[in-house]
């Protein structure tokens, strides 16, 4: 009788709490709420000038709410295409226009550019505002398939000392957050395990410039499921296996595209400087699946959305930051408006943005090594790392 497996599940349970209870330890479910009773206070009156560049697909030119922060003036846009630039001009309020990136960072009106471009584009566009003066946040991913790209943009950034940030969304979506926040309180202790996944399915190729998304390589775009570590933690990738799947997509058969990228999904194993491990995976194969998640495991807690499991209490405040009145919180889980409002603050604050020029290359060089791991059947690789100096 007592072999039957809910007796079995039952002692158990018990068991299990009575182990805990033996140990000192009581096991929690805290909800963690994500809305903020705070207000905004400003810290200066003063209003940054800002030229916006790309209006693409997704519009994200217009998307993070820059054109409604008090402290910002949008002094002229870009968008190399004439209707798309028309667009931009007209969502951000916008008089003054540049046919091009190039032309717009010559403006000596401009202190700061975001750069909403093809992701190919990124480190070199980012480059290119960098050497002209001027401070820059970049949409997602930092480099392109290009380590060699992430170290030159990494040396720009370091000789001309001027503010780069990554608009790295997930690091802004509420759980992502308040894992921050409870692991820096040190409701995890060491992270033991963690996952990161972004889904993404399309039965055809999203429309790009130049048509970059077509075959493009899954973990080239990481860092909406690498920020779910990296974001949480602050802390390193340091070695990865990879292996590689093809749904059957046709832009995927070999010569079809430009990366000769066999692979619509890749799912990496990474190794951590704390000496834990992280699933960190990107899937355009799986039907109709379209969200970015993740889940920390500690040594004195864990979490999986909005609810904390551990020991940590009381919890620490867990909102995110209040956004000034008529700043929209956006896309992406309401993380537009929270990223642009960071990198404003910090200019504002002489200060490193939270997703710096460091941070940006742990979310995404790791993407880029873990593919070619795939390449290679799996072969555990080194990650190359990069810190700020001490």
């Amino acid at each position: 009788m007592h072999d039957h497996p809910l007796f079995r599940r039952d002692f158990l349970g018990h068991t299990g709490l009575a182990a805990l209870a033996a140990a000192g330890l009581t096991k929690r479910t805290v909800s963690a709420a994500p809305a903020s009773e705070k207000t905004w206070k400003p810290t200066s009156d003063r209003r940054i000038r800002f030229g916006i560049v790309g209006y693409g697909t997704c519009r994200f030119g217009a998307a993070f709410g820059f054109q409604d922060h008090p402290n910002v003036e949008v002094v002229a846009v870009s968008d190399l295409i004439p209707e798309r630039c028309e667009g931009l001009m007209k969502a951000c309020r916008c008089g003054k226009s540049y046919p091009s990136l190039e032309r717009l960072v010559k403006d000596p009106a401009i202190e700061a550019v975001f750069v909403a471009t093809d992701a190919p584009s990124h480190a070199r566009h980012c480059m290119e505002v960098l050497k002209h003066d001027k401070h820059v946040m970049c949409a997602v991913p930092a480099t392109y398939g290009s380590i060699e790209e992430g170290e030159q943009l990494l040396e720009t950034v370091r000789r001309t000392g001027l503010k780069y940030m990554m608009a790295e969304t997930s690091c802004f979506r509420a759980d992502c957050y308040a894992m921050r926040k409870i692991y820096q309180a040190g409701g995890f202790g060491r992270v033991i395990y963690s996952e990161g996944e972004y889904y993404h399915y399309a039965s055809r190729p999203i429309p790009s410039f130049k048509n970059w998304r077509v075959g493009s390589v899954p973990l080239w775009y990481p860092t909406h499921s690498t920020a779910y570590y990296v974001g949480v933690t602050g802390k390193r990738f340091t070695a990865v296996s990879c292996v590689g799947f093809n749904a059957g997509f046709p832009e995927y058969k070999p010569g079809a595209n430009r990366y000769n990228n066999p692979f619509t999904d890749e799912v990496a194993l990474f190794q951590t400087s704390e000496g834990g491990s992280s699933r960190m995976l990107m899937c355009k194969g799986i039907y109709g699946r379209v969200v970015e998640t993740g889940r920390v495991f500690g040594q004195r807690g864990w979490m999986e959305g909005m609810q904390y499991h551990g020991q940590l209490d009381p919890l620490p405040d867990l909102s995110r930051p209040p956004l000034p009145p008529g700043v929209p919180p956006g896309g992406h889980g309401g993380s537009h408006g929270q990223l642009a409002h960071e990198f404003v603050t910090s200019i504002l604050e002489d200060r490193r943005p939270m997703i710096d020029i460091y941070e940006a290359l742990a979310m995404t060089i790791p993407g880029i090594v873990a593919h070619q791991s795939a390449l290679k059947d799996g072969e555990t690789l080194e990650i190359p790392q990069y810190d700020p100096p001490e």
